[in-house]
């Protein structure tokens, strides 16, 4: 990955969190998770220096380049999930969270934080 392809997927990786910090509806929260991650995997592509269209192996070689003993690729892995669920998952408020706005809006604003902790967290390493 040559320095403006890293430098053009900073800029949409920070686009991306601007974008995922703004939620207020059920919809603005999937948005945001999906975003949150994508702001994630994109700093990540930065890390291991390529890009991934489909993302096959994408997990498993950051694992690779992280090492056992670091817990990021763990994180993403759960962000990934979460944008998964929040893509996916028509059903998810019903069938997850028992019909409770609340509870949902709990476990999204909480992965919504994790996000923005991972997404500083590669911000150190690449910078």
């Amino acid at each position: 990955m040559d320095e403006r392809e890293r430098k053009e997927r900073r800029v949409f990786a920070a686009a991306l969190r601007e974008s995922a910090d703004r939620y207020l509806s059920e919809q603005a929260l999937r948005d945001a998770l999906s975003r949150s991650y994508y702001s994630v995997f994109h700093l990540c592509c930065i890390l291991l220096g390529k890009g991934y269209g489909g993302q096959k192996g994408f997990l498993n070689d950051l694992k690779a380049h992280l090492g056992a003993s670091d817990d990021l690729a763990e994180r993403v892995k759960r962000l990934q999930d979460l944008r998964i669920e929040a893509d996916y998952l028509f059903d998810a408020l019903k069938r997850k969270y028992g019909g409770d706005v609340d509870k949902f809006r709990k476990a999204a604003v909480e992965g919504l934080e994790l996000g923005r902790e991972v997404f500083s967290e590669l911000l150190e390493r690449i910078t």
